[in-house]
């Protein structure tokens, strides 16, 4: 698991297969991470939940969901998940490539209609399908029925995963909002600028003052802004995402502690070790183990 999976699902099961781009995480909020913080990527992504209550955040959209619910995210949009506090969230978290279900005939009618139309925000999806719909039930069963492929493993599971990921977007396409496109927000956009630079630069010195001057803020707006779309400052933002990579590093690599710590952009050892035992529980000795 590479760094960027790493810090959105840390200590999570993966089921997948080398050179199928289809992968399930099976997560709990708060007992496998406290929450999933703000992100991107090119990849569509369902979220299915399965107990509990919760909030998904989607292009600075905020939904309520509860057992039963599912959420697509299609490529590019900004999300994040928290948990409702005092009770766990269990959910399915489904990411797949796109290109996966399209043909190379230039012609391709699902290219066209449905995968590029994801991608670029042209086909609008109902967010969340709620149990008793019409599209939650064909898009629960499709769902359901990738999952059962996927435990079975028969050969070429793979086809019926394929079969199911179909049927999944015929229910969002038959199903579509048929208004007018909607923009991305100008907000997203500046976010998601300052979030690839967080994950390219985190062990760099990064005040709020240079975070604001990346998206065109003041100071003061931009904290404002931060705090309400993801509800977290963004040095505790900046310090979990460094935390992240510290555990990753510690488990993936043998690099002495005091260069990991250095590397994720912690200057003061001692600080490091009493962030990294808050938000682990464990030193980052016991930690690496």
């Amino acid at each position: 698991m590479e760094l960027i999976d790493y810090a959105q699902y840390q200590e999570t099961r993966l089921h997948e297969q080398p050179g199928f781009a289809y992968n399930t995480y099976l997560c709990t909020i708060p007992l496998d991470f406290p929450r999933v913080a703000l992100h991107w990527h090119e990849q569509m992504e369902v979220i299915y939940v399965k107990k509990g209550r919760g909030t998904v955040l989607v292009d600075l959209q905020t939904y309520p969901v509860s057992a039963g619910c599912i959420i697509p995210i299609l490529p590019g949009e900004l999300h994040a998940i928290e948990g409702t506090p005092g009770e766990a969230m269990e959910y399915e978290n489904i990411i797949y490539s796109l290109s996966i279900l399209e043909s190379e005939d230039e012609q391709d009618w699902c290219r066209e209609h449905v995968t590029d139309a994801l991608r670029r925000g042209r086909l609008r999806v109902e967010r969340p399908l709620i149990p008793g719909t019409k599209i939650h039930t064909a898009a629960a069963a499709a769902l359901d029925a990738a999952d059962d492929a996927c435990r079975e493993r028969d050969e070429g599971y793979s086809l019926l995963v394929k079969s199911s990921l179909f049927l999944f977007l015929h229910a969002l396409y038959a199903n579509r909002n048929r208004g007018t496109d909607v923009s991305e927000q100008k907000e997203a956009v500046r976010l998601k600028t300052l979030l690839t630079y967080v994950k390219e630069h985190y062990g760099e010195r990064l005040t709020v003052a240079d975070a604001a001057e990346l998206v065109g803020y003041s100071e003061a707006h931009f904290m404002r802004l931060f705090h309400k779309e993801t509800g977290q400052t963004f040095i505790s933002f900046l310090n979990d995402y460094r935390l992240t990579a510290a555990a990753y590093f510690l488990r993936e690599t043998k690099q002495p502690i005091g260069e990991i710590a250095s590397h994720c952009g912690f200057d003061n050892f001692s600080y490091f070790i009493r962030l990294f035992k808050k938000r682990f529980g464990v030193s980052p000795r016991v930690y690496r183990g």
